[in-house]
C-alpha cells in the first residue's frame, strides 16, 4: 500500500513564512536563519507568487554577484511551485521532485496551502519506514 504525503509531515508542522515580493534577498536570508527553514513563500495581498529557497539564492543571487541588499525575493522566485495534497502519495511526490528538481513541494488542505514538505522530510520518513519493516521482519523471523 502507498504511503500518503499526511504520513510525511512533520509533527508539529513545520511554520510556514511568507513573505512580500519586494523583500530583500538579504532579509529573506535572515528569515531563514531565525526559523531555521529553507524556503519561504512569495506572496501578495492575495495570490501565491511563488517560493524562494537557499539554493535559489545561491544560484539566482549570488552565483551572479547581485547586490543582496538590492535584489528582492520577487526577482528570484520559482513560480511554478507544485502543490499536493495531504492525500497524495509519497512516490508521486519524490516524482515531481526528480522531474522538476526541486527540493520542496507545497501542500494544500481546502484551497489553502497548510504545509511544506522538503526532499529530507520524505527521506527521513522512507529511512524510519525501512528501519520499521526491518524490525518487523526480524521480529517474524526470530519468533
Amino acid at each position: 500500500m502507498a504511503s500518503l504525503l499526511s504520513n510525511v509531515l512533520p509533527e508539529p508542522r513545520r511554520k510556514l513564512v511568507f513573505v512580500y515580493p519586494d523583500v530583500s534577498i538579504s532579509q529573506c536570508c535572515e528569515l531563514m536563519i531565525e526559523n531555521d527553514i529553507g524556503s519561504l513563500l512569495v506572496t501578495d495581498e492575495y495570490n501565491l507568487i511563488g517560493l524562494v529557497s537557499e539554493r535559489d539564492l545561491v544560484r539566482k543571487c549570488l552565483s551572479k554577484g547581485l547586490d543582496p541588499n538590492k535584489t528582492t525575493a520577487g526577482d528570484i522566485a520559482f513560480a511554478d511551485v507544485t502543490i499536493l495534497s495531504f492525500h497524495d502519495t509519497v512516490e508521486k511526490a519524490m516524482q515531481v521532485m526528480t522531474q522538476t528538481k526541486r527540493r520542496h513541494i507545497l501542500i494544500k488542505e481546502n484551497e489553502e496551502i497548510v504545509s511544506i514538505i522538503s526532499i529530507g522530510d520524505l527521506l527521513f520518513y522512507l529511512l524510519e519506514d525501512k528501519a520499521r519493516v526491518i524490525e518487523q521482519l526480524e521480529n517474524y523471523i526470530n519468533h
